[in-house]
């Protein structure tokens, strides 16, 4: 992607602003002088993909995301954002050879195997679709709590399979878990531990005060008992 000229540079930051802040309309209005210069152009384009998704523009955005593919651009965003627009036209299956060709190029991309599991679950492949998110679920635990509450996976909520990906704690969070539980068995022990060294200080300097009395009451015996005093 060409560096943006500095001249620019603060209209790019304008734009991306509006979009951040969910104006899309108002991204739209100024993307004009990007698209017109060859530096900026794909990055005006990208923006312009962005406004149209927001504006539910599905079918401008797929133009454009035909054009970025062209280029030297970020193939995991185009992918998800092809998938994204393809779901929202009813092309599931346009939506699910995005998200299978995402992860060809990188079999470890949890939120690639996760779109798919939910494209699969809405065109009635069960299967694939739980195998899907649960290895999404196995690359990267934070994914479980999207189980909940992920509309195009309802298909999936009377299978047992899944029921339990939802209820069963990773294995990184029960080891965690099990850490905290050994360190505060330690810390336990270690009170206890310096709890009895204090009781045995304690019955330590009681026998110090004995042998101290004892030594007073010897001296007066001797005292009483010297003659010359």
């Amino acid at each position: 992607m060409d560096k943006i000229p500095e001249p620019l540079q603060r209209l790019v930051a304008e734009v991306d602003g509006w979009l951040d802040l969910r104006c899309p309309e108002r991204a739209l209005e100024r993307l004009e002088p990007l698209l017109q210069h060859p530096q900026a152009h794909e990055v005006a384009v990208t923006m312009r993909v962005r406004a149209f998704v927001g504006l539910k523009r599905h079918k401008e955005a797929l133009v454009d995301i035909a054009a970025l593919r062209e280029k030297d651009h970020d193939l995991e965003w185009l992918d998800l954002t092809e998938a994204w627009c393809r779901k929202r036209l009813k092309d599931l299956p346009g939506a699910i050879r995005c998200m299978e060709q995402l992860i060809a190029r990188n079999a470890k991309s949890a939120i690639g195997h996760f779109n798919l599991g939910c494209y699969l679950a809405l065109a009635g492949e069960s299967q694939r679709a739980l195998d899907e998110v649960t290895i999404a679920c196995g690359i990267d635990a934070s994914f479980r709590d999207m189980l909940h509450d992920e509309p195009d996976l309802d298909s999936l909520r009377d299978d047992e399979l899944f029921r339990q990906l939802m209820t069963t704690k990773p294995a990184a969070d029960q080891a965690e878990q099990d850490a905290e539980a050994d360190a505060f068995e330690d810390d336990l022990a270690e009170g206890l531990e310096e709890d009895l060294d204090f009781d045995e200080e304690d019955e330590s300097e009681d026998g110090d005060d004995e042998d101290e009395e004892d030594f007073d009451d010897e001296d007066l015996d001797e005292e009483e008992d010297d003659p010359a005093r």
